[in-house]
């Protein structure tokens, strides 16, 4: 797999090249993987590879799409530059692809190592002190100017070093000025993906993520009881 890259700034990233996959290759590389969400009507969408490495798979629904134009596939590329130039963990992208004869593009990435918050908590090893980081990092992401419509806790990883980074980071707006209240607030009220691990999660530990949050947040508009609000 080759990276190839070109130096083209607009907007802060680079310009990666597209490579042609065809479907052979593709299913060569599949037939050896292991899926990673359950295949829909549509097929795989993000398989872990032979060899270590992860291919997520984009297909535009839509018929009047912006990624007809910009590929979602390469807007995850772009954010995977922005986020990491931004100090925040995230996964390394080694290729990216078009896929022949088809409306679907792809990525190959080096996968962020660590566990899911959501697994964290899954094993009941969630924590007050791991609650209030997690609050901080959110503050980090909100000052930091990222509005990450897919923040939950599937999507945030504790990575070795106990640093948090952020995953499946396609469907993002990258702010050269921290969020507004308004957008600091929706994360909040799409944080829970379902309401079981909402009550999992817990009231003490809601309570030290909002702590976390308040004590890294410079908005002086956004009330934190309207954060507490939200997320209960």
């Amino acid at each position: 797999m080759i990276v190839t890259m070109q130096v083209a700034c607009t907007f802060g990233y680079s310009y990666q090249k597209s490579e042609l996959l065809t479907q052979v290759e593709l299913n060569r590389w599949l037939a050896n993987a292991e899926a990673i969400f359950e295949q829909d009507q549509y097929g795989i969408k993000v398989a872990k590879l032979a060899n270590g490495d992860f291919i997520k798979i984009f297909r535009v629904k839509r018929l009047f799409s912006i990624a007809h134009v910009y590929s979602y596939a390469r807007m995850f590329c772009r954010n995977a530059e922005r986020i990491a130039k931004l100090g925040i963990p995230t996964v390394k992208v080694k290729q990216l692809y078009h896929i022949q004869n088809s409306n679907k593009t792809a990525v190959v990435y080096e996968p962020l190592y660590g566990d899911t918050i959501l697994d964290i908590l899954r094993s009941r090893n969630i924590s007050i002190a791991l609650s209030k980081d997690l609050g901080a990092f959110i503050a980090e992401v909100h000052e930091k100017g990222i509005y990450f419509r897919g923040l939950h806790l599937g999507n945030i990883v504790l990575t070795s070093e106990k640093r948090m980074g952020l995953i499946d980071i396609a469907d993002m707006t990258i702010f050269p000025w921290s969020l507004d209240s308004r957008r600091r607030l929706k994360n909040f009220s799409r944080f829970w993906r379902d309401l079981e691990i909402k009550f999992v999660f817990g009231y003490r530990e809601i309570q030290a993520l909002v702590d976390g949050y308040q004590a890294n947040c410079r908005k002086a508009d956004i009330r934190l009881k309207d954060i507490q609000n939200r997320m209960l």
